[in-house]
This record gives C-alpha cells, sequence and structure tokens, in this order.
C-alpha cells in the first residue's frame, strides 16, 4: 500500500489510514515501515513519470506489433483472439490515463482521529520490548503528531525524561529534535520545565561541545 501511494495509484485518505494502523502491528517490521512511510515529509515522483512514459512506449510497441501479426494471414478464430488482445492493451492504458493523483496534503495530516492515534502509539511505546532503535521510530511519529496536529499527550513529556540519559550520546541530537517538535503553545510550561531543567545540567556546561 506504500508503493501503491508513492506510485499515486492508491493515495486517498482511506489508504493513509489503514497504513496508520500498521504502526500498531506486532511484527516491529511492519510498525517501522508504517512509522517511515509518515516520518518523509516530501515524495519524489520524478522516477515515477519516467516509468509512465517508458509504459506508454511499451504499449505503442505492443499494439503496433500485435496490428503488424494481425496483418500476416491467420485464420478467423486467430484474428478474433488477437482483435480482443489489441483492445485489451488499449483499455488498460485508457485506465491508467483516467487515474487521478493528489499530492496537496502530506499523509501525517489526514489521519482520521489523531488524538486517539498518537495515544495508541503512546501506549504501544510504553509496553514495548522492542530495540531502542525501534523505539525511536515511535517517538519520532508521536512528536511529529503532538506537534502537526496540536495535541495535548502531557504523559509523554516525562517518558521524554528516559531518554536524556548520558549513555545515549549518539542519539540525543534526534532526542532534542523531538522535543522541539513536541513543544507547541497549548503546552503548560510546567510539563517541559523538568526536560529542561535535565538538558540544563545534563548537557549545558563548559564540556560539553558545540
Amino acid at each position: 500500500m506504500i508503493e501503491l501511494y508513492k506510485r499515486k495509484i492508491w493515495n486517498d485518505e482511506k489508504t493513509v489510514n489503514v497504513i496508520a494502523e500498521a504502526c500498531m502491528h506486532d511484527n516491529p517490521k511492519i510498525a517501522v515501515s508504517a512509522c517511515k512511510f509518515f516520518l518523509i515529509l516530501d515524495y519524489d515522483f520524478e522516477s515515477d513519470n519516467d516509468e509512465s512514459s517508458d509504459d506508454d512506449k511499451k504499449t505503442s510497441e505492443k499494439i503496433h506489433l500485435l496490428k503488424q501479426r494481425k496483418g500476416s494471414k491467420m485464420t478467423k478464430a486467430k484474428e478474433g483472439k488477437m482483435e480482443r488482445a489489441i483492445k485489451q492493451v488499449k483499455r488498460k492504458a485508457e485506465r491508467k490515463s483516467l487515474v487521478k493523483f493528489s499530492t496537496d496534503f502530506l499523509p501525517i495530516d489526514t489521519i482520521y482521529d489523531a488524538q486517539s492515534f498518537c495515544e495508541r502509539l503512546f501506549s504501544k511505546l510504553k509496553k514495548s520490548n522492542d530495540k531502542y532503535e525501534i523505539k525511536l521510530y515511535f517517538l519520532r511519529l508521536i512528536s511529529r503528531m503532538i506537534g502537526r496536529h496540536k495535541i495535548q499527550l502531557l504523559s509523554f513529556y516525562p517518558n521524554l525524561l528516559r531518554y536524556l540519559n548520558s549513555h545515549n550520546k549518539d542519539k540525543i541530537s534526534e532526542i532534542f529534535a523531538m522535543i522541539i517538535e513536541s513543544c507547541h503553545d497549548l503546552i503548560p510550561p510546567e510539563n517541559v520545565k523538568p526536560i529542561i531543567e535535565r538538558i540544563i545540567s545534563n548537557y549545558i556546561t563548559e564540556f560539553c561541545n558545540n
């Protein structure tokens, strides 16, 4: 379904919300693939356009070859079969040209109940025994959802404190980005204050690099 969305074949809200459900899947690979889909901010469809023009060329070549074969000596039954084959190729090409594309929205903006989705994903994160890298994908998606939809998920901020540990130095810039993305004007300052204090005490010293 993700591939169909990228190719602009199924790129409506229903498709997006089916993919959103995959974020809750028990299989980590499926859940991470779905999370990645919502974390991409833009899709480059240039390669698809190239593929489309190649497909058009192949279709016209196929019709040309079929017509050439039809012109050769053959029985009435074979000629009828060839005629049907030509019509079938033409119908496929027409159906493809009627597909309407819509790229006016990002998938993350069309999730039906953003608050409920965020709460469910956060609940999954808290119960998860998955690897740290997998949990980071859930965190990224939750923080982006909070920022884009102005969601109030106040229990998310104390949970972020767990990821601000010194042994996670290689991922700390990502955690900072999540903190920034999940802060908006509807979040009470007292909920963010413990995070700010932890950052000051752990990372703002003359011994830290830039």
